[in-house]
């Protein structure tokens, strides 16, 4: 069963010719949405041994996005760690650069990460969080993380987002304006 876990977006800086996004893509501490702890180490084997994770639009394995090049577990305060992604949208697709869009914009502001628990005998331990039993996942196999609307890791964020503005030169004669004029129009034929 894969189980999907997220992040708000917040503040933006990036490459941004290769589209590249950094964000807080977890929370690990902290009990989230699912009533779930995601220990500090719990990417680390996944982070070691199955870099680039691909990234999805929505969870929908249809709608690859980009790939996550690097990742680590980052402490915030006492207890509790984010994981930081260097994210790379693919912006040769259509559906790269849409979700680029909607991150780069703040249109889409949360993460998820989707994952396996290899052996949860060994890796999920259940303890009483605030009055309630929660899981507390101490190994997992990261498959991929999405652009999502809600999710339920808490405080996730975009930390940076940018790509490369499209520039166009200004013509140099009002003859050479012509010629780039009807290139434009040939080129919509």
């Amino acid at each position: 069963m894969k189980i999907y876990k997220s992040m708000k977006v917040e503040n933006m800086k990036g490459d941004e010719a290769q589209g590249i996004v950094e964000a807080h893509v977890n929370t690990m501490g902290l009990v989230d949405k699912d009533r779930d702890v995601i220990t500090a180490t719990a990417f680390n084997k996944s982070i070691a041994n199955n870099l680039p994770i691909p990234v999805l639009n929505g969870h929908d394995q249809s709608a690859l996005v980009g790939k996550v090049v690097s990742a680590a577990s980052e402490p915030i305060e006492e207890g509790v760690h984010k994981l930081k992604a260097q994210i790379q949208m693919n912006l040769d697709t259509q559906a790269g650069r849409e979700a680029f869009s909607n991150v780069s914009g703040q249109y889409v502001r949360e993460w998820s990460v989707g994952f396996n628990v290899p052996n949860p005998d060994e890796d999920i331990e259940y303890e009483e969080k605030e009055g309630q039993s929660v899981r507390k996942i101490k190994n997992l196999d990261w498959v991929e993380v999405s652009t999502v609307i809600r999710g339920a890791s808490p405080e996730t964020t975009t930390i940076s987002a940018k790509q490369e503005p499209t520039t166009r030169s200004e013509p140099e004669s009002e003859s050479e304006s012509a010629t780039d004029t009807s290139q434009d129009a040939s080129d919509t034929d």
